[in-house]
């Protein structure tokens, strides 16, 4: 499966993603070979409609899943396969330096996304526990398939610091882009703006979650969590599903509580 990646492009993913705070990521752009993302890319605009629709909420809008491997055209099954290899893993140990990775069979969670006009991620950080693996997320790999892709489409991933003030780094979600990162507690990304793209037109990418028997304790602030954690950027107030907001808050304050509860008993 050589040929779906670029080896000499790992010393310098693993340069950046180490010398990142106070989380580690790298813009892979360059370790994905682009012939095969194009046949993936192909793929999934054929069968875009036959990816299940997400149910609107508050944070996220027009959002589109396929995790099933089984319901994926070949080209596609095939390279999430190697993703989930351990072929692909072993490299992804060493970018991060994060050891015994292991991939998701299930894809809880990732697969093929794809977002509509005026759709929308609020910022956010993941679930960090998955419950039927019983282990700990400790990695998100996003792959992006859209080509042509104009900036004014909005759609750019961004990564923000741990206290939601400043916007760290931003993706534009062009075909070969990727990006990796350490799914914690204070990883926020998103893409928070409102698609523009003509009708018909879907921001697709590939995510792929890896993860780990045991992490750093200083990672974890909600404790094994299953939820996604939504927060508003500096100056924006989520519209909408008040009852909902309100009670996803209160879950999560409840979260910490009793973690920080757990820790000291």
């Amino acid at each position: 499966m050589s040929e779906m990646i670029k080896k000499e492009a790992i010393p310098n993913l693993k340069a950046e993603f180490r010398s990142k705070r106070p989380y580690g990521y790298a813009s892979a752009g360059d370790l994905f070979n682009r012939t095969q993302l194009s046949k993936v890319a192909s793929e999934i605009i054929a069968h875009i409609e036959s990816i299940p629709e997400e149910k609107n909420i508050y944070a996220s809008h027009k959002k589109f899943k396929q995790s099933s491997l089984e319901l994926m055209p070949p080209d596609t099954k095939k390279f999430l396969a190697y993703l989930n290899s351990q072929e692909f893993i072993d490299e992804l140990e060493e970018i991060t330096g994060i050891s015994d990775l292991h991939g998701d069979p299930e894809l809880r969670g990732g697969g093929v996304h794809a977002i509509g006009r005026g759709g929308f991620l609020k910022l956010h950080t993941d679930f960090n526990w998955h419950p039927s693996l019983n282990m700990h997320r400790r990695l998100n790999l996003l792959i992006y398939l859209n080509e042509p892709w104009e900036s004014g489409w909005k759609g750019a991933i961004e990564l923000w610091d741990e206290s939601v003030t400043n916007k760290q780094f931003s993706l534009e979600p062009r075909l070969g882009n990727a990006l990796i990162f350490e799914t914690n507690d204070i990883s926020y990304h998103g893409h928070p703006d409102p698609l523009e793209t003509p009708h018909g037109i879907y921001r697709k990418s590939i995510a792929m979650y890896y993860y780990t028997s045991s992490r750093p304790k200083t990672e974890v602030r909600l404790g094994k969590s299953s939820m996604t954690n939504y927060v508003e950027r500096p100056g924006e107030r989520f519209a909408n599903d008040r009852l909902r907001r309100i009670r996803h808050k209160l879950q999560i304050k409840i979260k910490r509580v009793l973690h920080v509860f757990v820790r000291r008993s």
